[in-house]
């Protein structure tokens, strides 16, 4: 069988089939990775590939090394967090056979959904982990991936060997002309063997899985949008192909909703941070826009993004748009939400042909989070 076919039957049969992954409630996608009896139920949403291409494009062009290391330390902190309220064994917590097969699920489900072709070799003593990918994302684009690539995989192995001093760097990227993606995750004096080029951060936060997280970002019926990533996927608008989630040839992945909060937290504390990331995505938007081609903004936004997974949203007025079961997490009530507003913001003004920005928000929550954003 070939490897592209291989990865999609697998994908299909161990991941969607028993609804390890639920994409057909519109609003929502929801993840569970774990194993019995340490269920986790996860709100995932999916992203546009061209979106974190374009950020840390920028972001490195504005700032240099300090821009390299704020992504690898919002991407480590993001692994770290996000194998943390998966409840992801780790080498304390079970058998060393038990945690290889728990690596080899894991780099599966990733080659399943944010690559085509994945190897990876663990060495459990020295707390060393080596991965390599084909078309991995983003990275095979732009040749960074201090995010998902260097950052986001070596929070995971940092959990998962319980050494925060863990560290990552990527030897070869396609982006970067070599054939394929190579990470390697371990110790700062075994990384220093193969290169004096890489980031640290050990500032981590992991956050455990528990009913606050469960409560806010239950499943619930839409009031107002009706497509969700199933029926899209049935009708055509996107297409799983080659192990990649595809709408207008623009690649989507699925990440835990907790990246877009840490991803905020960390870039605003640039100088300007928060204009310049807000800048970012308003020109996605504007592109998101053209690769669309139509102009009729209030049924696309309600139709288009409850399928990725952010929530039933709907127009209030021309002014006011209401995202009702938005992503909730503990960072939900200090952050200012740039990503999704500076998404709208250039959808929206591309569309009318005049800028127009969301720059303010109120935030509701009680039973789950409404963000309704405003110009």
């Amino acid at each position: 069988m070939p490897i592209k076919d291989r990865v999609v039957s697998w994908y299909i049969q161990n991941i969607l089939i028993p609804r390890i992954e639920i994409i057909d409630n519109p609003g929502f996608i929801i993840t569970t990775l774990s194993k019995p009896p340490n269920i986790t139920y996860l709100r995932e949403i999916f992203l546009p590939e061209p979106l974190f291409e374009l950020i840390e494009t920028r972001i490195v062009e504005h700032y240099g090394n300090k821009g390299k290391q704020t992504l690898y330390s919002a991407g480590k902190k993001f692994g770290y967090l996000y194998a943390s309220i998966s409840n992801f064994p780790t080498i304390n917590t079970t058998n060393k056979k038990d945690f290889s097969n728990f690596a080899y699920y894991l780099v599966r489900y990733i080659e399943g959904v944010f690559s085509s072709k994945a190897q990876h070799k663990i060495n459990v003593d020295e707390k060393l982990f080596t991965v390599s990918f084909k078309d991995y994302i983003i990275c095979r684009h732009n040749g960074l991936g201090y995010i998902m690539a260097d950052g986001g995989i070596a929070g995971i192995w940092a959990y998962a060997v319980d050494e925060k001093s863990i560290e990552g760097v990527q030897l070869e990227c396609q982006g970067r002309g070599d054939d394929k993606c190579l990470i390697m995750c371990g110790y700062e004096e075994k990384i220093r063997e193969k290169t004096p080029n890489f980031f640290c951060e050990k500032n981590l936060l992991g956050q455990k899985f528990e009913e606050t997280y469960l409560s806010l970002n239950r499943i619930r019926p839409p009031d107002y949008s009706n497509n969700s990533l199933q029926d899209l996927l049935h009708v055509g608008f996107f297409e799983y192909k080659h192990g990649m989630l595809v709408y207008n040839n623009i690649r989507f992945f699925p990440v835990e909703s907790h990246i877009l909060y840490i991803l905020e937290e960390e870039l605003s504390k640039l100088e300007n941070g928060e204009q310049t990331l807000f800048n970012i995505c308003f020109d996605f938007g504007r592109y998101l826009r053209k690769k669309y081609g139509y102009e009729d903004y209030k049924k696309f936004i309600p139709d288009f993004f409850p399928a990725l997974g952010f929530g039933d949203i709907t127009f209030l007025d021309a002014e006011n748009i209401a995202a009702i079961y938005y992503p909730w997490t503990f960072f939900s009530k200090k952050s200012k939400y740039i990503i999704f507003r500076g998404m709208i913001s250039g959808f929206v003004s591309d569309s009318i042909k005049k800028k127009i920005e969301f720059k303010n928000y109120d935030i509701d929550i009680k039973d789950f989070l409404t963000l309704t954003i405003k110009t």
